[in-house]
């Protein structure tokens, strides 16, 4: 069980910043353990915003539409990045916080390499506790799922035209979710179009990246399948990305995950899965490895799992792999296998049910 131990004490004071409550939560109305990803909205959203070169402190609102005129760049050449991150209601019912500064880090990032100036470490984590703080609530019990945390930058130059905006609004809004996945995923490899190229921005979370992969998504489902296996876009042979998860492949004598080349987001839950299966004794190397190795690897009886990580999937194991006219199945998932394993291991430190050595965990 968790204990003062389990949860790392960090520096939580906070700047106050005005607030603007709902006359009434919505939140009596739902059922936290039985939603979907994304579809039901906390009360309140945090807002800041840049003009004349620096942030404001935010404000924290009712969750709702922004006043914005069509024409602000955001909407017309997507000056917007994102991250996701999730917030967990411990055994005890505090709400703690996984890794959160490396999200912080790594929205800064995504924002520098769109010409937009990177929000403050101390501003993220201001607003971001303060929101939780008015929405508590809105997490779901220990065990039953987790309250999303969306924070989200965009340009507000109402202009059309083409250069670096000047006008910014960052916003953190929160959305609480049972499952991401109910059930192992089948996927479908595309070879006809490419996610991410070198020089690119597929290490960092523009929205733009994910518009991009709308089509394929909605190929892939159109043959039954619910995630796209995105490959390289210069060879179009080696694994890269899956859907909105990072990829590991385990074989029978090690565990692949493809490397960090420019093309893959670095992904705070795949470096936190490779750090636990090394502690777990397990090989893991981070290398290339092509889509016909894969299946190669299955028709041998190596490949023994395949799985993928991310902050709303976590760890979620795939069941089929379709390659143009061939589909590969994996073995039944098993709670023992490496996927469960690590997945228990990674639920366990980020809910603050299990010790946590890494200094991963802070509270909310």
């Amino acid at each position: 069980m968790a204990n003062e131990a389990t949860v790392h004490p960090r520096e939580t004071e906070t700047t106050p910043v005005p607030v603007e409550r709902v006359s009434r939560s919505r939140v009596a109305d739902q059922d936290l353990t039985q939603l979907g990803f994304g579809r039901v909205f906390a009360d309140h959203m945090f807002l800041a915003e840049y003009e004349q070169g620096r942030w404001s402190s935010g404000r924290i609102l009712p969750y709702g539409p922004l006043p914005l005129p069509p024409s602000i760049t955001g909407l017309q050449y997507a000056l917007a990045v994102f991250e996701g991150m999730k917030a967990h209601r411990a055994p005890d019912g505090r709400l703690v916080l996984f890794r959160p500064g490396d999200n912080a880090r790594r929205f800064q990032r995504s924002a520098a390499r769109l010409a937009m100036p990177p929000v403050p470490e101390a501003l993220f984590m201001n607003g971001l506790r303060q929101l939780l703080r008015e929405d508590r609530e809105w997490a779901p019990p220990h065990g039953g799922g987790a309250l999303y945390i969306r924070p989200v930058q965009f340009s507000s130059d109402p202009s059309i035209g083409v250069r670096p905006a000047e006008r910014f609004l960052f916003s953190i809004f929160t959305s609480p979710y049972a499952k991401y996945y109910a059930a192992p995923v089948d996927v479908m490899v595309s070879d006809r179009y490419a996610r991410a190229f070198p020089g690119g921005t597929g290490d960092v979370k523009p929205a733009g990246n994910y518009a991009g992969a709308m089509l394929a998504d909605r190929e892939a489902k159109e043959q039954g399948c619910q995630s796209v296996l995105w490959l390289d876009a210069e060879e179009r042979r080696y694994v890269e990305e899956c859907g909105v998860m990072n990829v590991f492949a385990v074989f029978r004598d090690r565990i692949l995950t493809p490397p960090l080349t420019g093309t893959i987001l670095p992904g705070i839950t795949r470096d936190s899965v490779i750090t636990l299966l090394r502690s777990m004794g397990h090989v893991v190397e981070e290398s290339r490895f092509a889509i016909d190795d894969v299946f190669a690897a299955h028709d041998r009886g190596d490949l023994l799992e395949f799985f993928g990580t991310g902050t709303a999937a976590t760890v979620t194991s795939v069941r089929s792999i379709r390659y143009r006219d061939r589909t590969i199945q994996l073995a039944p998932v098993a709670p023992d296998g490496v996927g469960g394993r690590v997945r228990d291991r990674l639920v366990g430190l980020a809910s603050g049910r299990d010790p946590d050595p890494y200094g991963w965990v802070e509270p909310a």
